[in-house]
């Protein structure tokens, strides 16, 4: 696929929706200096080139009930199929996240959960899943770094 060749306003607009997806053509136009039509087809553009693969919301999963956060790095038995153990894992409610890696480990895996309980809970299903080795490290704190226009 080609790179789709963007100039300082399709960056700035960049920007501005990794900040806030849910910003106006009309605020991204008064960031711009372009009016709300102008600024439309660029999203569009940014869009269907596959630049934004979509829009999303944050969420505070402690404010959900599971603020304890973890990373499970695990390796999967030789005879366990990836696509099963993803499917497995993703049913999970503690998964938020699953990443196929290269080196020592064949996942990293996101978790979001109650209290210890459901993290030793979660940790044992991925095991039954096909998980044969397991490292698991306890979020202590995440900072989102702040992406401006030259990130874009």
């Amino acid at each position: 696929m080609k790179a789709l060749e963007l100039d300082e306003i399709d960056r700035e607009i960049i920007g501005e929706l990794v900040r806030n997806g849910r910003a106006t053509y009309t605020y991204l136009g008064q960031l711009t200096g372009l009016t709300p039509h102008a600024v439309a087809p660029r999203v569009r553009r940014l869009v269907e080139g596959g630049v934004i693969t979509g829009f999303t919301a944050t969420v505070d999963f402690s404010a959900l009930g599971r603020g304890l956060e973890a990373l499970v790095d695990l390796r999967l038995s030789s005879t366990a199929d990836p696509d099963a153990f993803e499917a497995q894992a993703a049913q999970l409610p503690s998964v938020r996240e699953l990443t196929f890696l290269t080196g020592r480990f064949d996942y990293q895996v996101r978790l979001s959960c109650a209290d210890a309980d459901d993290l030793d809970h979660t940790v044992r299903a991925l095991r039954r899943a096909g998980a044969t080795v397991t490292e698991t490290r306890i979020v202590m704190r995440t900072r989102m770094p702040r992406r401006g226009a030259s990130a874009a």
